[in-house]
Parts: structure tokens; sequence; C-alpha cells
């Protein structure tokens, strides 16, 4: 029996089954087969025990002959008594290590608020993209179960994810980094570093995944939004309060300033 690595092109996590085995012995392998496992995958053998669940890892490269000094769990189990031609049970999966799993992902509008204007909610639309890998398998492994593993699920539980904590940050963005919503799309380098920044911890920690780059692509306010429209005006209003207001400032400054030379100069022919 060879154990041929997966030859497809977009998976995670694939389980090997001998095609000339029924399936109620899928998982009966025999010592002095061969096993090959590709550059970028490793190769994991599970071995249920009375006492839990125990593993040995392959990473490829490799083409090995299994035999009782290359598993290390195994032969500490049950030693030169399953040497020759006696099978054991274990279950083999592929984990892919070398490929990318880019997920675009879209949020429909929600309301974020500008904390100095509360009345005035305003409706944002956010696009993007995120892309991941595996690297650390060992901690992937703890969080999944390999045995029922799917990929279009796992991408729906990560996109569940990102889209609350996308919309988390982006709704507290105003108030807790000081970016007015009119400037929301403007800032978009900076939400991008700020979103990615923390999404790659809680990446790692509720997946076991690598998250390799994340790309906000837009944050579109809705501009004929009712809320919109409202806050665009009493912006614009207050800026040219603000600005009349330091006019009026930088005035009075140059008359007194004007003042108090004139008085120095008067007190100085005096």
């Amino acid at each position: 029996i060879i154990y041929s690595s997966c030859d497809e092109d977009d998976y995670l996590v694939w389980k090997w089954r001998p095609s000339d085995m029924p399936s109620t012995r899928e998982n009966a392998i025999r010592w002095g087969s061969t096993l090959h496992v590709k550059e970028g995958e490793v190769a994991v053998f599970v071995y249920k025990q009375n006492d839990g669940k125990q593993m040995d890892y392959f990473e490829g490269p490799l083409d090995t002959t299994l035999k009782t000094a290359n598993f290390p769990v195994l032969s500490s189990i049950m030693g030169l008594a399953y040497g020759g031609d006696t099978p054991f049970q274990a279950e083999v999966y592929f984990i892919n290590l070398a490929g990318n799993v880019k997920m675009p992902f879209f949020i429909n509008q929600f309301d974020i608020f500008d904390p100095r204007y509360p009345d005035f909610p305003v409706p944002v639309t956010v696009k993007g993209s995120l892309m991941f890998n595996i690297t650390d398998y060992k901690s992937f492994i703890k969080l999944h179960r390999l045995i029922n593993f799917d990929l279009e699920q796992f991408k729906a539980q990560v996109k569940d994810a990102v889209t609350k904590y996308v919309k988390g940050v982006i709704t507290n963005i105003p108030s807790d980094h000081g970016i007015p919503v009119i400037q929301i799309e403007r800032k978009i380098l900076q939400i991008n570093e700020i979103i990615g920044s923390a999404l790659k911890s809680r990446l790692e920690n509720d997946f076991g995944v690598n998250m390799k780059g994340f790309d906000l692509s837009a944050v579109e306010p809705d501009k004929e939004s009712e809320g919109y429209l409202s806050l665009l005006k009493v912006t614009k209003e207050q800026a040219a309060k603000t600005t009349i207001a330091h006019i009026d400032v930088s005035i009075q400054n140059l008359q007194d300033v004007q003042r108090i030379q004139a008085e120095n100069m008067a007190e100085s022919l005096r």
C-alpha cells in the first residue's frame, strides 16, 4: 500500500483512504507500506488508545517505509510485537502547510456614530479579503476534529468571526481613535492596520491558523442617507464657526499687539 499525498489544489485537511480497501478496514495499515509526503505537507497518524488519542507526525518532503523505528508513539505503545506484516489501526490525514486560503468578505450596511453628534447614525458598507494558512499544525489539530473537517464550513466560521470583529472595531473607530465619520474613507490604511494587528492573534488562538494578510478594500458610508447628510451639514456649520472664531481671535491678537506697540512707542518718546 502506498500512502499518496492529496492531489487536490484547494485543501487544508485530507483524510487518506485506500482505494482497494473496504470502508470498514480503511484504517488497517500494514508495516512495510510506503509513505509519500510532498513538500509543504505533514502526514498525521492518529491512534485511538484507551487513555486518549496519540499521534505521529511526518513532514514532507518524505518517502519512507513504515516500520516501528520511525513511529515514536507506536513504538512506545506496541514495541516490536507488531513488526512484520501485522496491521495496526490508525487514521491518516494530510495537512497542507504550503497552501494559502484567500477569503473575501462583504459586510452590508451597519450604523456607526460620530461621538460628537450621536443623533446621526451613518450606514457603512465594508469590503475586504483575508488570507491565512497553517503553520503550527499541532495547535491547529488541538482545536479541530480532523475526521469531519470541512474546508467550506471552516471558512464560514472564520468569516463569521471576521465579520463580527470588523464591525465591532469600525463601530468604535470614531470614539476610540478620534476618526470623524465624515473622514473615515480617507483613513482606510490606519483602520486596516488597527484591525489586522488585533485579528491576527484572534485567528491563531481561536482557529489555529496564521493570518498572512488582511486587506480592507473599502469602508463606504452611505452618502445619500439622512444621517450622513445631517452629519455633513452640522460638521460644515461647526467648521465654519470654528474658522470664524479663529479669525476673530487672530484679529484681536493683532489689534492687541498693535496697541501694545503703540503704547511702548509713546512711552519711549515721553
